[in-house]
């Protein structure tokens, strides 16, 4: 009985120490794939100097914003940051609190989805260790082991392992970045090319998720922005996504529940929620590939209304004319190049 007992023992430890390792070096592997930023909007998030706006969301702020024009209008440089609604909420929220610095301003139109599920898509795990290694890295140690201990398979690690490995892997972002700064220098994407459904069998109230039971993660979320803004002096205003469709909302009495109970979360917090769903709420006609994802003319419109609504809430411009976004990011991009193995600048 006692050799059992010791050879269980010694298996469990070695069980033990074996799946530590593989935490250890999936954490490792990802932390040296994003020396590099995958993307340009992170680029931005991590170069471009404060004081600056900030729009983080899913990707309809990534087609329904126009940064420009509020740059244009508060004379400060603004970048959108937004990506991916898939990306699950503390991933979100984790990321702001890493990279947003004293004196930023962060405007956060979240998609409704991020109201009413809490879960991590296998499509997030398996790109976190590229596409989404900032938001992995993002969490605090303990976090970044309990995610992998909850969520990293043998493949994850795998993939991580041969992306550390490729000797191209930063040339392949650099290039990303450069290409995405060519075409969008403020972050935001616009392509009205898109304007093909892929949403064909499902209607516009159940893709948007714009009803059903708040998780306990949404109080969360509104207190880790709420101790943001004290601790570092930034201000935080919480909008509303933008959406073209038909019957995306049911709303009685002219109200959507969900935004009422939203807003009273978040105010409780000290966080301004700025304007109506109604306010980025489109036509049919300016849909692009989803309801989520708007043209080029509703963008415009939807940012004049936000920057009027942002007005509202006391936000003031800048008292000089700022060196601008692409400039500024021309320039980080210059020091970048100059701090890299001049074959992966060189694309050799």
């Amino acid at each position: 009985m006692r050799k059992l007992v010791t050879f269980l023992l010694f298996a469990a430890i070695g069980a033990t120490l074996c799946a530590f390792a593989s935490l250890l070096s999936y954490d490792f592997f990802t932390t040296r794939n994003r020396a590099v930023p995958y993307s340009y909007s992170q680029f931005l998030l991590e170069t471009i100097a404060t004081p600056r706006i900030i729009i983080d969301a899913g990707s309809s702020s990534m087609f329904g914003v126009e940064p420009g024009l509020i740059e244009q209008a508060f004379r400060k440089p603004t970048i959108d940051v937004a990506d991916n609604g898939s990306i699950p909420l503390d991933m979100k929220i984790y990321r702001m609190l890493k990279y947003a610095r004293e004196g930023d301003i962060l405007v956060v139109p979240l998609e409704w989805v991020y109201y009413t599920r809490d879960i991590v898509p296998l499509d997030f795990i398996d790109k976190t260790p590229d596409e989404y290694a900032a938001y992995y890295g993002s969490l605090p140690l303990p976090q970044r082991l309990y995610f992998a201990v909850r969520h990293v398979s043998l493949h994850n690690l795998s993939d991580a392992g041969r992306l550390y490995l490729r000797k191209d892997l930063r040339r392949n972002h650099l290039g990303r970045v450069r290409d995405e700064m060519s075409k969008w220098p403020n972050g935001d994407r616009k392509d009205d090319t898109r304007r093909r459904s892929s949403v064909t069998d499902i209607n516009c109230a159940d893709y948007i998720a714009a009803a059903g039971e708040i998780p306990p993660i949404v109080p969360w979320a509104a207190k880790q922005l709420s101790e943001l803004q004290t601790q570092r002096k930034i201000r935080v205003y919480l909008a509303w996504p933008a959406v073209a469709g038909s019957d995306c909302y049911a709303m009685p009495n002219g109200r959507l529940p969900i935004a009422d109970q939203v807003r009273a979360i978040f105010e409780r917090n000290g966080i301004t929620v700025i304007g109506e769903p109604a306010d980025s709420y489109f036509a049919p006609e300016h849909m692009l590939d989803t309801y989520y994802h708007v043209d080029s003319s509703a963008a415009r419109v939807r940012t004049e209304r936000l920057i009027a609504r942002l007005r509202d809430a006391g936000l003031k411009p800048g008292e000089t004319v700022a060196t601008t976004t692409a400039q500024l990011a021309e320039e980080a991009l210059r020091k970048l190049e100059a701090s890299m193995d001049p074959r992966d600048v060189a694309g050799q």
